[in-house]
């Protein structure tokens, strides 16, 4: 790490000198975090698991102006997660020697407990790509993030405390007109060789209307995805006990966005739906996605009032495990209503199906499964439920506020197979946050969630599994610049 840290120093005093000399600049802009969370329990029984970590995170990313509307853009992430390599989610505090903790160790200096120094980490680039503005439009080549609409499916990872991000290799055009934008891509998730064949392309189409002074927003998100059969690594696992591969990949994801906006109210709708070919066979059979998630946010702003509502609801489809198709969809891991519902893993059993979208723990042999309940961070996604959330923020002061959000949850399809659980109903959590926020780039919060499990907790009438009460706490901070 020293002698990448210092490569970055001497090529940042570099690319200084070069930029004063050709008249170019840099912006650096950021996220510093740290964070920590603690759950009472993840089985909702005994024995109970509880988690608790603390993560550190930095993101930085530097702009070059090359010339006018000619930028370079990249985002770097320091101090990265070993268990969750691809996300923004950034280093548990504790970790040790390279060789320290259970593994063991050959000298004194590798372990844990008698070394004085913790273990360091890879700087991991996940973006960068080129920007070039002009009157009428602009143009995007490279690993560039990708965000569309209230971010239900595609998140770019934004946020003070986001942890997840969502990127591609691309070259788009963004045409403008008037309020009117319409932007194709072409995208590859993934390359393997210079020779043709065998890569995975995706073909895009976004367009989007925005009318600041009436507060009026359409927009639709058009993704078609195919890969032959050799560069179809889907998890046959995802889609039922002896799932094989008969052929390639070929899917439709459509995301419709509409919002508008008056003095009193103001809200938008995304609607989400994937269609297609998986490639996959399941008893005979090729499994199709046929998929859907619908959400809407509600505001009524009160600028006169210390007090304000907002409200988020949606209906989010399914997996039916009785059945060949693939019904299920996830909303973006960053798109969070509760603290504990659809972040947290929890419970005996895969209870919203949402265990397709989870990051899986590095293994010898693929495919590999999810990490456990109690070894995981917030990887879990609203998925085979209909939800309503309520939130309520009260201004104390200047400085300080207090957010409370009341959820309630049903599912969807039932999530057993052959089986049929005892009632469908996930029980409610309430959350209570305390916000500190002396400065528009300092947030200090503390929050506190509260589950009541519902009767969707118990599993079948044989299963009986417990579904007691449960609850967390946890205080992150995080300066932006």
């Amino acid at each position: 790490m020293n002698k990448q840290l210092s490569l970055l120093t001497a090529g940042a005093l570099l690319l200084a000198s070069f930029s004063q000399a050709q008249a170019m600049s840099v912006e650096w802009t950021g996220n510093y975090r740290f964070e920590y969370t603690q759950l009472s329990s993840t089985t909702l029984g005994s024995p109970q698991k509880g988690k608790s970590y603390f993560l550190n995170s930095l993101q930085l990313s530097p702009k070059i102006i090359a010339a006018d509307g000619m930028n370079v853009v990249a985002k770097l992430d320091v101090l990265t997660n070993s268990a969750y390599p691809d996300s923004q989610a950034g280093a548990v505090l504790g970790g040790g020697p390279t060789k320290g903790g259970t593994g063991g160790s050959s000298t004194a200096d590798d372990a844990a407990v008698t070394s004085g120094h913790q273990g360091s980490t890879e700087l991991r680039v996940s973006q960068l790509y080129m920007n070039v503005n002009q009157e009428y439009g602009a143009i995007v080549v490279g690993r560039a993030p990708i965000e569309f609409g209230l971010g239900i499916t595609h998140n770019a990872g934004n946020g003070m405390f986001d942890h997840w991000s969502d990127t591609m290799d691309m070259v788009g055009y963004k045409f403008l007109i008037g309020n009117l934008s319409l932007m194709p891509i072409i995208g590859k998730p993934y390359n393997p060789s210079p020779n043709a064949g065998g890569e995975i392309t995706d073909v895009i189409w976004n367009i989007e209307y925005n009318n600041p002074e009436t507060e009026s927003i359409f927009g639709i998100f058009h993704q078609s995805r195919s890969a032959g059969m050799a560069s179809n690594d889907a998890n046959p696992l995802t889609y039922g006990a002896g799932a094989t591969k008969i052929g390639g990949w070929k899917t439709q994801s459509v995301n419709f966005l509409l919002g508008r906006g008056w003095d009193g109210f103001k809200f938008k709708l995304e609607a989400g739906f994937n269609s297609g070919e998986t490639g996959i066979q399941v008893s005979g059979q090729e499994v199709k996605l046929n998929g859907y998630g619908i959400v809407t946010e509600m505001n009524f702003p009160r600028p006169e009032s210390k007090s304000q509502w907002s409200l988020k609801a949606g209906l989010v489809s399914g997996d039916d495990p009785d059945t060949t198709n693939f019904e299920g969809y996830a909303l973006d891991r960053n798109y969070d209503i509760a603290f504990l519902l659809f972040n947290h893993s929890m419970g005996q059993y895969d209870i919203f199906r949402s265990q397709f979208q989870r990051p899986s723990k590095q293994c010898g042999t693929a495919p590999c499964s999810p990490y456990d309940r109690n070894q995981s961070i917030d990887d879990d996604a609203v998925s085979n439920v209909v939800f309503v959330s309520p939130t309520w923020d009260y201004k104390m002061s200047d400085r300080w506020s207090w957010r409370n959000s009341l959820t309630w949850a049903q599912l969807q399809a039932d999530p057993i197979t052959g089986g049929t659980v005892k009632g469908k109903d996930v029980g409610f959590e309430w959350d209570s946050a305390f916000v500190y926020a002396p400065h528009e780039r300092l947030t200090w919060i503390n929050q506190f969630g509260f589950l009541f499990p519902g009767s969707a907790w118990s599993g079948t009438e044989a299963q009986n599994f417990d579904k007691k009460f449960n609850y967390g706490f946890v205080s992150k901070a995080a300066i932006s610049f």
